[in-house]
């Protein structure tokens, strides 16, 4: 038997759902602490397979990592059938229905964009975490911002695959149809290109080059699905660089930041930076990264704030950006193309009164202002 879960007293049910995450699920609210759980049940007609779940439920409550989602109890139980048995586990774990996918979709939307320091924080949280898994022989196989999970003081989880007997990695996905071509390595083309059911790439540098194409997609706003030649099964280098430059010099990221992101986007796995690595680079920053991701009415405010510092101080120095939240230039690039209707507009005018006057024989040609 597993540990006891709470008493259904202590609990109200607010509905049941199917999520991408957890599945088929009861969630409820824990009327001791006021925190949205679910209760996930799962049926085996093998003992084996059951004994292997339950097994990997005791060595996942044994983990302590904050981005990972918490699992509160478990509990087993068995039912015979006529001729058969099964074997119920019943799980209560931590419910975080907000993802880093929903979060880059909503940006995009209204037109906000993640703050270098809000990258940072989510680079060296996730790295943090492959890390910790790995130090523990527990890898971590699916970089995704389906996975990633948000909570409700808008701090990052990691939903990792503890409930699956077979799990699957990024590449078995790719390669069974399950997803479409993105998050995953050059290395891992050659044997997609082949068929190869036998990934024996690194996943630790897989990883690494996956946590690089998030940062892309986070910073351009891009899926990641446009990051590859789905026909021809390429990685469009030349074309991510171009999105890294564009978007730094747009958002004023840090040269720092850049080169950290190229480093692990280097074509050969040779080149990419490890974890350790990867975390020792990070770690001097660490004091200026966000602690959390700043929800939407946040963003307006920020934005806002940086539109006053524009109109009172002049350009803003490049420092002054970085130690900001995001800046929607959308915003500027509208204020801009206002000024130059207003500025043909008064050229149209001063056109007009030239031509009613006389000026004998001399022509005055009305250049038209371009974009």
């Amino acid at each position: 038997m597993g540990n006891q879960q709470s008493s259904e007293y202590e609990k109200e049910f607010i509905e049941k759902k199917l999520d991408p995450n957890y599945g088929e699920i009861n969630i409820y609210k824990n009327k001791t602490n006021n925190l949205i759980e679910t209760e996930i049940k799962k049926v085996f007609n093998s003992n084996a397979i059951a004994n292997t779940i339950q097994g990997n439920l005791v060595k996942r409550l044994q983990l302590n990592h904050k981005c990972l989602v918490k699992i509160f109890s478990y509990d087993s139980g068995k039912i015979d059938d006529f001729c058969s048995s099964f074997i119920i586990l019943s799980i209560t774990v931590e419910y975080l229905k907000e993802t880093l996918l929903n979060d880059i979709h909503l940006r995009k939307v209204h037109k906000t964009s993640y703050s270098e320091q809000e990258l940072c924080y989510i680079l060296y949280e996730i790295a943090n975490l492959c890390h910790y898994m790995k130090t523990l022989n527990n890898e971590i196989i699916d970089i995704y911002p389906q996975r990633i999970l948000i909570d409700d003081k808008r701090q990052i989880k990691y939903f990792d695959q503890f409930l699956d007997n077979s799990k699957l990695s990024n590449y078995y996905q790719v390669l069974l149809g399950q997803r479409d071509l993105e998050y995953i390595a050059p290395e891992q083309l050659i044997l997609l290109a082949e068929k190869n059911q036998n990934d024996n790439t690194d996943q630790e540098l897989v990883n690494v080059f996956c946590l690089g194409l998030m940062m892309v997609s986070l910073m351009s706003g891009q899926r990641c699905v446009e990051f590859f030649n789905q026909e021809r099964l390429q990685f469009k280098k030349d074309y991510v660089d171009q999105l890294i430059n564009k978007y730094c010099l747009r958002y004023q990221h840090s040269d720092f930041f850049k080169s950290i992101v190229k480093s692990m986007l280097k074509f050969h796995n040779e080149g990419r930076p490890n974890y350790q690595i990867l975390l020792q680079i990070l770690h001097p920053q660490v004091d200026s990264f966000a602690t959390f991701l700043n929800p939407l009415e946040k963003q307006r405010e920020m934005i806002e704030s940086q539109f006053r510092s524009f109109n009172t101080q002049g350009s803003p120095s490049r420092s002054h950006i970085l130690m900001t939240d995001p800046v929607d230039f959308s915003e500027i690039d509208k204020r801009i193309t206002s000024a130059r209707q207003k500025a043909q507009s008064t050229l149209d005018e001063i056109g007009l009164d030239l031509r009613l006057n006389t000026f004998g024989n001399t022509q005055i040609n009305i250049i038209e202002a371009s974009e």
